[in-house]
C-alpha cells in the first residue's frame, strides 16, 4: 500500500472529503488529490494529515503498526462531520529575507502580515515563530531553492543547528540562513554546500541571530 493509498484510506475512514480534510490541514484539495494519487510524496504535512483523520502518524508515513494504533479517540463534533486538526498547530506567516533581518520583538509586531501565506508548524514552536523560503545554494543539497523552513526566534541556537542570521558587518538587508558552529571560543556560521567559495563566515559581535530553525518542508 502506497502513502497514496493509506492517506486515501484514512480520509475516508474520517468521513472526509479531499476539499475538507484540505481546509482542516490548510493545504488546497488539489494537493490532497496529488498526494492520493502518487504525483507528490513529500511528507510536509502527513503528520497533520494524520491528526485530522485519526489515525496513527507512523502508520501513514510507512505503513508500520496499524492505522489506529496508538490514536486516541477523537469523535467529529456533532453539528459537523469536519474533524478538528490538533490544538496545537499553529500557522506562521512567511516572510521574506528582508523582515527576517528586522524580526525583534518590537518590530515584528508592526510588520503587516495579514496577507502573506500562513504554514502549519508541524511542530511545536512559540507565537514568533515565522516561515521562509529558501533562496540560492548556500545550503544545498540539503535545503534546496524553495524549501519552506520555519524558524523559532525563542528557541537558543546550538553548535550544529541551523539559525537565521543578520550581519552587521554585511552590506545586505536580507538575513542568512547558515549552520550555527561554536567550537571553544571560536564561533562560526557555515555553508552545507561543499562548493560554496565562503563555507565558514566567522562570527564576534558582527552577528544577530535571529532564530533557530526547527522543521523544513517542501511545498505539495
Amino acid at each position: 500500500m502506497t502513502i497514496g493509498d493509506r492517506v486515501r484510506r484514512a480520509r475516508k475512514s474520517a468521513g472526509l472529503t479531499q476539499s475538507q480534510l484540505g481546509k482542516v490541514v490548510g493545504v488546497r484539495q488539489a494537493t490532497i488529490s496529488e498526494l492520493e494519487k502518487g504525483e507528490s510524496r513529500s511528507s510536509a504535512y502527513l503528520v497533520q494529515i494524520a491528526h485530522a483523520c485519526g489515525v496513527n502518524p507512523d502508520w501513514l508515513a510507512t505503513g508500520r503498526g496499524d492505522m489506529h494504533d496508538t490514536v486516541p479517540e477523537s469523535p467529529a463534533p456533532a453539528a459537523s462531520n469536519v474533524r478538528e486538526g490538533p490544538s496545537n498547530i499553529r500557522h506562521v506567516p512567511e516572510i521574506s529575507w528582508v523582515q527576517a533581518g528586522c524580526w525583534t520583538e518590537v518590530s515584528e509586531y508592526s510588520l503587516d502580515l495579514a496577507d502573506v501565506p500562513h504554514w502549519p508548524c508541524p511542530v511545536s514552536c512559540s507565537e514568533r515563530t515565522f516561515a521562509l523560503r529558501v533562496e540560492g545554494d548556500s545550503m544545498a543539497p540539503y535545503f534546496v531553492p524553495g524549501t519552506i523552513i520555519f524558524v523559532d526566534p525563542e528557541v537558543m541556537p546550538i553548535s550544529g543547528k541551523k539559525v537565521v542570521a543578520m550581519l552587521s558587518d554585511s552590506d545586505s538587508e536580507k538575513a542568512t540562513f547558515k549552520q550555527f558552529i561554536e567550537d571553544g571560543d571560536q564561533k562560526m556560521l557555515k555553508a552545507m554546500n561543499p562548493n560554496w567559495p565562503q563555507p565558514y563566515i566567522p562570527i564576534n559581535g558582527n552577528c544577530r541571530i535571529v532564530g533557530t530553525v526547527i522543521f523544513a518542508g517542501m511545498e505539495m
